[in-house]
């Protein structure tokens, strides 16, 4: 159906709308209308879908006619603020999650290949891992799952 505001109380969030197609005045409340509009005032023409409201007619379901959706504010701190936050997560990304993949901890702490094969030799879980990635002939791998001394220095 459609009809026109003909009484509108904006600080209460209700009003009335009149149609030719209704005897009387249809009661409708602000959260029967579509989110994203300006708020209805006097005058202005909706569409509307009748239902009930505490055993009365009411409006069910309410649109504006010919008015624009309202534009999203967006300042343009907001904007920068944005970017900023996706170059900060980038950056994290990076930091937490590729790099240390790439460079692996064990790669920067000094160790070279000196012969060691067994498990007993290694001094840490770090140094294990350096032999096994870069150093030949070792054993300490038993399992060939890729995590050395695993009952020793490298538990899970």
């Amino acid at each position: 159906m459609k009809g026109r505001i003909v009484r509108w109380v904006d600080d209460k969030g209700f009003g009335f709308i009149q149609s030719s197609e209704t005897n009387g005045d249809i009661f409708v409340h602000i959260s029967k209308f579509k989110s994203g509009y300006r708020r209805p005032q006097i005058g202005d023409e909706v569409e509307f879908q009748i239902g009930s409201n505490k055993g009365k007619v009411a409006a069910k379901k309410a649109i504006l006619i010919g008015i624009e959706p309202l534009k999203p504010n967006v300042s343009p701190l907001s904007i920068v603020f944005l970017g900023l936050s996706i170059a900060f997560a980038g950056y994290a990304l990076w930091a937490y999650v590729v790099e240390p993949r790439l460079n692996p901890p064990y790669e920067n702490m000094g160790f070279s290949c000196q012969g060691k094969t067994h498990c007993s030799q290694m001094t840490s879980c770090n140094e294990a891992k350096f032999y096994l990635a870069h150093c030949p002939n070792v054993k300490i791998d038993g399992d060939n799952d890729g995590i050395p001394c695993e009952s020793q220095l490298c538990s899970r």
